[in-house]
């Protein structure tokens, strides 16, 4: 029968996880506790491994206790530079006591006196300079401080390891009391997130193109594409089901066709509430075009032989024909078909192996428009009467 469906095109591809974090120790340490079940959902922030972290506390002690006396060294580093300050004012103003004593009474003071002054003042700068000195490394250890503690803060809280998104916790690959981080970043376990889902399909070059072209037919004038589609409804089909129940878009495409397979990755996402999708699996892909006016016939007509797909149908004398036919896409347990076929022609369902080319047949009509676990399919006659 002809009828105004939704032209699609179908795809195998795979599912994969939109999240999978491989869960690292990020320090030395031996393995303390391990705070979830393998296989249950975590959230992120949840604890996952305790490492010892005593070792971690220790530095972080140590560390706070190299601020504090870089601290008390500053503090007297300043105590010293003001007794220096007070030295140098009080040594320039017995320099210029000593110059007026010279001035007013040339005889009373030495020059040996004055220089003995002048030389004060500058032993009193000099200890000045040295307490700014002191002042000035007191505080590049304050800082180093600050630094080191913040280290040792951070390498403490990796002794706490925790999952940074929701998700599935897989197995614990270490055991307790294992030392972990030493060499390397040790494999703890993953965490893997699964609802939403993508689907990874090839799309072949051919129908890139053709995508391609029927998306710039379909720009407003004056305006450029600018991406494969994206946003593009999807349906997914798992493997023990019939038609495609799970919605989704298009969410990504590649940047260009892969040479050595000739096709054009594009990734679909998809909801997965229930987590009935996992990843990993061969999943069917249905990306819905346009609508169209197709030939549909009952898929249980359908035969195939060496020569391709085929149809058998009853002419006006009732006798069996042969039409080849290409096949389309399939809508709820109809088949879409190119070929000389048409609606008013009448199509063998059951008993395509008893049927021949050739022979006259006692055909039973369907009725049209039922359910087709309730269509009456038009039966050839017994042997001898249809060949």
């Amino acid at each position: 029968m002809l009828q105004t469906v939704v032209d699609s095109v179908q795809y195998t591809g795979t599912t994969a996880a939109v999240e999978m974090v491989e869960i690292r120790a990020r320090v030395e340490g031996f393995l303390q506790s391990i705070e979830f079940e393998e296989g249950k959902p975590v959230k992120a922030g949840d604890l996952l491994f305790v490492i010892d972290p005593r070792p971690f506390e220790a530095v972080l002690a140590q560390a706070e206790a190299a601020a504090e006396l870089a601290k008390a060294m500053l503090a007297s580093a300043k105590a010293e530079l003001a007794r220096a300050e007070a030295e140098v004012a009080n040594a320039e103003a017995q320099v210029r006591r000593v110059e007026q004593a010279i001035t007013v009474s040339p005889g009373a003071v030495t020059r040996e006196e004055l220089d003995l002054r002048r030389t004060a003042v500058l032993t009193a700068k000099a200890a000045e300079d040295a307490a700014q000195a002191s002042i000035a490394s007191a505080n590049a250890q304050i800082e180093a401080s600050k630094a080191a503690i913040t280290e040792a803060q951070l390498n403490l809280s990796y002794t706490q390891v925790r999952s940074p998104i929701d998700g599935r916790a897989g197995r614990k690959l270490v055991d307790l009391g294992s030392l972990v981080g030493a060499g390397e970043k040790t494999l703890l376990t993953s965490v893997v997130r699964y609802d939403p889902i993508y689907a990874l399909i090839a799309v072949s070059e051919t129908d890139l193109l053709r995508f391609s072209r029927e998306a710039i037919q379909k720009l407003p004038e004056g305006e450029s594409r600018q991406d494969f589609e994206l946003n593009h409804p999807l349906n997914l089909g798992l493997g023990d089901e019939a038609g495609f129940p799970h919605p989704g878009k298009a969410d990504y495409a590649d940047l260009a066709v892969d040479q050595s397979t000739g096709t054009y990755l594009v990734r679909g996402v998809f909801p997965n509430p229930d987590l009935l999708i996992p990843p990993g699996a061969f999943v069917r892909v249905q990306c819905p075009r346009d609508e169209i006016q197709a030939t549909l016939v009952d898929q249980r007509a359908i035969g195939r032989d060496q020569s391709g797909a085929y149809l058998l149908v009853v002419d006006e004398n009732n006798v069996v024909q042969r039409r080849p036919v290409e096949l389309g896409s399939k809508y709820d347990g109809m088949q879409a078909v190119v070929g000389s076929i048409g609606p008013q022609d009448r199509v063998i369902v059951n008993g395509l192996q008893r049927a021949r080319p050739g022979a006259k047949v006692a055909p039973q009509e369907a009725a049209p428009a039922v359910p087709e676990e309730e269509a009456a399919a038009a039966l050839p006659a017994q042997p001898g009467e249809e060949g």
